[in-house]
């Protein structure tokens, strides 16, 4: 386990003088000796995000029940799971994590986080299923247009167009919008 404290006893915490951390390190299944502050972060990052990402909640059945009715999680809950108590057990940098995330929101108190999804995701209707995906990711390249982060046929001639957030989505919508206003206007 990663302790990040202020004692003086560097084999106690797993740090060298230099501040990386010399016990072994699982990322996967590999194992990495030593590992930076700046990679601890980012792998820490990667596993909270993991734990509220859509594809992970629609699974994990623990993690929901621990939900209030605001969809907050008590963060010491957070920091007990296994994939945390591997990387640190420092609630502070775990809590300076969450805050710098995107992905979640953590209450006014540093007591609660949760998963901070929004609409981003446009649905094309009426586009044959026999259409190429390039085709239909096509028609969002332009310079004016935020990154596409996937293009996926549902059914019934339906596509679901993701985008990083909702503001990319909203203004997607906007800029479709008007130009499908202007060559409405123009024939």
């Amino acid at each position: 386990m990663y302790t990040h404290n202020n004692n003086n006893n560097k084999a106690n915490n797993g740090q060298d003088e230099a501040g990386l951390i010399t016990r072994p390190f699982a990322v996967g299944s590999e194992w990495n000796s030593p590992i930076s502050s700046e990679n601890l972060r980012e792998s820490l990052k990667k596993e909270l995000e993991f734990y509220f990402s859509r594809e992970n909640l629609s699974k994990d059945l623990y993690l929901m029940s621990q939900m209030d009715s605001d969809q907050f999680v008590p963060i010491w809950t957070i920091a007990s799971m296994e994939g945390i108590k591997v990387l640190t057990t420092d609630m502070d940098l775990i809590l300076d994590v969450l805050r710098s995330s995107p992905m979640v929101q953590v209450d006014e108190k540093g007591e609660k986080v949760r998963p901070n999804h929004k609409r981003c995701i446009i649905i094309l209707r009426e586009v044959p299923e026999t259409t190429p995906v390039e085709e239909v990711e096509s028609l969002f390249k332009n310079d004016n247009c935020p990154k596409v982060i996937s293009v996926e046929f549902a059914h019934n001639n339906n596509w679901y167009i993701t985008f990083q957030s909702d503001t990319d989505a909203q203004q997607v919508l906007s800029i479709k919008y008007y130009f499908l206003s202007l060559s409405a206007v123009s024939v």
